[in-house]
């Protein structure tokens, strides 16, 4: 019967301490979830417009719109409205092979989602 190796790190006798990796997870996902919150509020109210309608969907909707126009207004919004032009116009480049098709985005797959 063969013998197993050795482990080849020493483990502590002592059982280790979470509590730094926990408090360091938590403050990580907070601020990403209060960065998301800020910079992508379109994403929120597009999120409401996929639930089924229902009187506390037309309140998060309502709630969300007013988040939007905030975040918006002051600014925050602009990244990711950047970055979807830029997409969207990347999305839309051809390939001289390619200079007669259209996209879906022309075939109207995309109407009502070009936050």
């Amino acid at each position: 019967m063969p013998v197993a190796p050795e482990f080849p790190v020493d483990l502590p006798d002592d059982p280790i301490d979470r509590a730094p990796a926990l408090g360091w997870t938590a403050i990580t996902l907070g601020v990403a979830t209060l960065s998301l919150a800020l910079t992508n509020a379109f994403s929120i109210e597009s999120w409401g417009a996929d639930l089924p309608p229902s009187a506390a969907v037309a309140h998060i909707m309502d709630e969300a719109g007013h988040w939007r126009a905030t975040m918006d207004r002051i600014g925050l919004g602009a990244p990711r409205e950047t970055l979807h032009h830029g997409w969207k116009g990347l999305e839309e480049t051809r390939w001289p092979a390619q200079q007669g098709t259209t996209s879906a985005a022309h075939d109207g797959a995309d109407e009502g989602r070009d936050g």
